[in-house]
């Protein structure tokens, strides 16, 4: 599979909806978490140097700042995602039960990481919704709901992790 962030949206939907277990829903959460993020930049570019939110620059900017960062870095983990279960699967085929919990650990850490950064994305959407330009607000809503989405996508991902580790013996 090629990497996500350089395929084409129809190319990565037709991967998504494959029989192939990856790309999946742990991908999916974080690339939730990037739409989220990005948006959230869309709605402080929408606000920076516009009249009426000069007392706001300086904060939205900032926000701006940082939900480019996340974006980035989600991104990163949709990739980093889709190779920790390929490596689960590879665990599970080698029989190796050491192997199968160090990779269901790797696959487990990053939807956490997915879920911290998400978080951060929602809070910051949502401080956009209450200071941002108001004609973006339905936007900034947008991105406190995706980047809620990409929590709860991520947490099953978890979940499931945590209770196949449970289950080896």
């Amino acid at each position: 599979m090629n990497s996500i962030k350089s395929q084409k949206i129809e190319k990565f939907l037709e991967e998504l909806s494959s029989s192939s277990p990856t790309p999946g829903g742990g991908a999916v959460a974080a690339l939730s978490g990037a739409m989220a993020a990005s948006l959230a930049a869309m709605v402080a570019n929408l606000t920076l140097g516009k009249k009426g939110y000069e007392t706001v620059q300086k904060e939205v900017k900032k926000i701006k700042s940082e939900a480019l960062r996340y974006q980035k870095e989600l991104l990163k983990l949709a990739d980093l995602d889709v190779a920790a279960f390929d490596a689960v699967m590879a665990a599970y085929k080698s029989k190796s039960k050491a192997r199968i919990r160090k990779s269901l650990k790797k696959a487990t850490d990053i939807p956490s990481r997915v879920v911290l950064l998400a978080k951060k994305v929602e809070k910051l959407a949502g401080r956009l919704a209450r200071i941002g330009n108001k004609n973006a607000a339905s936007d900034a809503k947008s991105a406190e709901a995706l980047a809620q989405a990409a929590q709860k996508a991520a947490d099953e991902n978890i979940k499931i992790n945590v209770r196949t580790l449970a289950g080896l013996k």
